[in-house]
């Protein structure tokens, strides 16, 4: 074909043809572009003109409904939505009131309910993550309600984030983690963002022990997976949660063949400034256990100086640059060790030493 090309008398004409087509070709792709271009700026600048409407409304006006025209399209939908969630996020009392209702005035909550049905998930998970952002009470049994009938597990997920900003007590703690339990476990992040939540939400209103009450009741339910538990716990070394540390010891003395929980629950009270566990985490059988003690051994525990300064021949290279590290922080007696300790014999806790030293001297 190549060879026909060439030697056809009007190669020529096929090159000027082909080099025009696809100039042309560049010329359309570049109006195409700078066609969606201008409607994304349009589109754009009609959202934000609609927010800033739906904001101001909200607080100058007595009945912000009789401002706003009803949205029509997905985008005019999602204008409100965004406006409403910032100003619920933002103020309390009448104007958060005024919020919730522009949501039934508007019909914006029905509308994302109908789409929290739609055939296609994401559709349904979009609808869903906007319901939550609202952050109603009313939304919750909605929610529950969803959850049970949706068949698709990435929903389902989103669903739960949704409920952790809805749950207020004991019961409904628990019950969520039920239903947590009930998926596959996604990631320590996403788990521990759900229960931080919750935490933030109860101690805003003064209900802090409502955490501590879920917390005794699953610390044997064998419906919630271990994970989720440790989890819970992490949360509360995140979120400062300040009360039930009596619980967190049960947690470390219950579940003695499973370290996470138990480094968990070390860092929770540690948090708390609670190092109750540390002199016996520093003899734990399992390294990780021993290296979370490690970080805050030198603010309680240099009365076990024989010990700590053992663990810089310990079998984990981590566990003997923690020991060190430790003994460096806490100065005085400690470095002194530490020093002896960089001319061993033992080449493992020389160099752990020898680090540690100039780290502190750096």
């Amino acid at each position: 074909m190549l060879e026909f090309l060439t030697q056809s008398p009007h190669f020529y004409d096929y090159v000027t043809a082909g080099v025009l087509l696809l100039g042309v070709f560049n010329v359309c792709e570049i109006l195409f572009l700078l066609y969606n271009k201008a409607k994304v700026e349009r589109s754009e600048r009609k959202r934000g003109n609609l927010k800033r409407l739906a904001s101001t409304a909200l607080i100058t006006a007595t009945n912000p409904a009789e401002l706003l025209p009803p949205p029509v399209t997905e985008d005019e939908f999602a204008s409100y939505s965004e406006a409403i969630a910032s100003v619920l996020d933002s103020f309390e009392g009448e104007v958060a009131a005024k919020a919730a209702q522009l949501l039934t005035d508007l019909k914006i909550d029905a509308h994302y309910r109908r789409l929290a049905r739609h055939s296609t998930w994401y559709k349904r998970g979009n609808a869903i993550d906007i319901l939550s952002s609202f952050r109603l009470r009313a939304n919750r049994e909605f929610f529950l309600a969803v959850f049970r009938s949706e068949p698709s597990t990435d929903v389902k997920y989103r669903i739960l984030y949704g409920l952790s900003r809805l749950t207020r007590d004991h019961a409904e703690i628990r019950e969520l983690a039920h239903l947590l339990s009930s998926l596959p476990y996604l990631t320590a992040k996403y788990t521990e963002d759900i229960f931080f939540n919750i935490i933030t939400a109860l101690k805003a209103e003064g209900k802090e022990g409502e955490f501590g009450l879920f917390l005794a009741e699953i610390l044997r339910d064998g419906e919630v997976l271990s994970l989720v538990k440790r989890d819970c716990l992490t949360a509360c070394h995140a979120a400062s949660c300040e009360k039930g540390s009596g619980l967190l010891k049960q947690y470390y003395e219950a579940y003695a063949h499973e370290p996470e929980i138990q480094i968990a629950a070390i860092r929770a009270l540690a948090k708390m400034g609670n190092f109750s566990l540390i002199p016996a985490a520093l003899r734990h059988a399992d390294w990780r256990v021993r290296l979370t003690a490690l970080k805050y051994s030198d603010l309680c525990c240099m009365d076990m100086l024989p010990e700590i300064r053992g663990l810089l021949r310990d079998n984990s290279y981590h566990v003997r640059l923690a020991a060190a590290m430790a003994l460096a922080r806490a100065g005085g007696a400690a470095r002194a060790a530490l020093k002896e300790e960089a001319a061993s014999q033992d080449k493992f806790a020389a160099a752990a030493a020898a680090y540690a030293l100039t780290q502190g001297a750096s």
